[in-house]
């Protein structure tokens, strides 16, 4: 469970997720691990913004990626996958959370 500790990191927190498009990438990475190609495809944005999206995802620890080598190319292919989650936002948390 996603537990931030003050209201400057949940404010982050769901900014970030309240992203149309990164929650589209999220959603493709739910069951399936793909790459960015992959995903980029089925969301239907670029493949750079992608690769961004996913870089931040890595950082706050709700997507892992592992490198695998392919016998095509690009011989080295980075695979996503989505960290299971849950972010309960509530009345209590919120009372709780530090100023910072």
């Amino acid at each position: 469970m996603l537990s931030p500790s003050s209201v400057p990191e949940l404010a982050k927190l769901l900014g970030f997720l309240g992203n149309e498009q990164r929650l589209n990438i999220l959603k493709a990475i739910t069951h399936d691990e793909k790459f960015a190609r992959e995903i980029s495809e089925e969301v239907g944005i670029s493949r750079p913004l992608v690769n961004i999206y996913l870089k931040q995802f890595e950082k706050a620890g709700l997507v892992t990626g592992t490198n695998r080598v392919a016998e095509e190319p690009p011989y080295l292919k980075r695979y996503y996958r989505a960290v299971p989650f849950e972010l309960v936002v509530n009345l209590d948390l919120i009372r709780k959370l530090g100023e910072d």
